[in-house]
């Protein structure tokens, strides 16, 4: 059959499990599977053995599925869920669009998905604050600044002109508005 088989797999809208409050919808897009038909089957003698040679397959072109991530409203949560992830989207190369608020760790998105893959649209914003321990609500100063180490440099450069890692509320946030993000190399969200 010339020109190949295309074979478009659907994959239905489904939710991926989320930390703790958190509101990201997990959108798996199409696949596309495009098996290209072998060559014409020629007679001739059988080749003369050669050792290290490889008789290639025919060619199959694949491509992964594209994933759209869309975080509405990121509440934040453990930082171990989150690392685990947003590790998983960098490893997929998930698309992500935040669409409102992103607080305390869902920042981390920003440590594992470049501009190049996330989005900001208008009323997205980030909301950074120290790292606290669930036993006894005070600030752990190794895991802030393991958190802010983490983040790319124009993220810590607007911590450090808040006034650094160090100085990160505890009960509050500071926040990093769509505009800067777009300022940063964050494009604007279609």
């Amino acid at each position: 059959m010339k020109g190949g088989i295309t074979l478009a797999i659907y994959i239905a809208i489904g939710f991926i499990p989320v930390a703790f409050g958190q509101s990201s919808t997990y959108v798996k897009t199409i696949t596309t599977v495009r098996v290209t038909d072998p060559p014409p089957l020629v007679i001739a003698p059988p080749p003369v053995p050669t050792v290290g040679v490889i008789t290639p397959a025919p060619l199959v072109e694949r491509s992964m599925p594209e994933t759209i991530v869309i975080i509405k409203h990121g509440r934040g949560g453990r930082i171990d869920a989150h690392t685990l992830r947003y590790a998983d989207f960098r490893l997929i190369k998930a698309r992500v669009e935040v669409r409102g608020p992103c607080y305390s760790a869902c920042t981390m998105v920003l440590s594992y998905v470049g501009p190049e893959l996330l989005c900001v649209a208008p009323g997205g914003f980030m909301a950074f604050h120290a790292v606290r321990s669930l036993e006894t609500n005070k600030i752990i100063k190794a895991e802030t600044e393991f958190l802010y180490t983490s983040y790319p440099p124009p993220i810590r450069q607007w911590i450090d002109a808040h006034g650094g890692w160090k100085a990160l509320p505890l009960d509050g946030f500071w926040t990093m508005h769509d505009r800067e993000l777009w300022a940063m190399g964050y494009p604007r969200c279609p």
